[in-house]
């Protein structure tokens, strides 16, 4: 009978520290999501954890690399896992794009609908004022509209999109309406604006659709 070594103390500092680095990232997550990225301190995501400053700072030496991490190890996935993931289950990509928004849009109360898209969000806030967050936002929206027109050119290929569309475009204002009808609904907290969404991407896609 053999036993299975156990974990070195390496192993387990480097997964201490893994889990360090997430306890942060989901605090300064919800934090920067509630109140905006310059409208909340270290010290109050701080308070949100467990964790020590000095553990704080040992994973995020200033609060911009934090955010920087933040767009990329939380916002990023979560664009994958809501939007583009789920689309693999569907041999029509259109209909999975319109299962998805009526998943992560029409059926989220409008409280939460209110405090908009957390990409969006820190576009507006963010990106005009420092050009490394800005660069960071770019790579997570583009990385959004390439996996959708991978998805549409498939969709195109078997015989769901016309021929003439092109998946590019369509991509672009795919991604551009999700983003448009988040910050309409939270700056005029009007949940009709979902309704509305739903009919006017529904005419979309049967314009585009064979």
């Amino acid at each position: 009978m053999t036993t299975k070594n156990p974990p070195t103390k390496s192993a387990t500092r480097t997964r201490n520290l893994q889990r360090s680095r997430q306890e942060i990232l989901d605090a300064a997550f919800i934090e920067v999501f509630k109140n905006g990225f310059q409208g909340v301190s270290v010290d109050e995501i701080i308070k949100k954890t467990d964790l020590t400053k000095g553990a704080f700072y040992h994973q995020f030496p200033t609060k911009m690399d934090l955010g920087y991490a933040l767009v990329e190890e939380v916002i990023t996935p979560m664009i994958l896992d809501r939007w583009i993931l789920p689309l693999e289950n569907f041999k029509n990509p259109l209909e999975g794009i319109l299962v998805q928004l009526q998943k992560n849009i029409g059926e989220v109360e409008i409280d939460q609908l209110k405090l908009g898209c957390p990409l969006n969000n820190l576009v507006q806030e963010m990106a005009p004022v420092d050009k490394g967050f800005k660069k960071k936002l770019e790579t997570a929206l583009e990385l959004w509209i390439d996996k959708i027109e991978w998805h549409l050119k498939r969709g195109k290929k078997a015989g769901y999109l016309s021929d003439d569309v092109s998946p590019r475009d369509a991509a672009n204002f795919i991604v551009m309406a999700h983003e448009g009808f988040y910050g309409m609904v939270k700056g005029l907290s009007d949940p009709s604006l979902v309704k509305s969404l739903f009919k006017s991407i529904k005419i979309y896609f049967k314009s585009i659709s064979n």
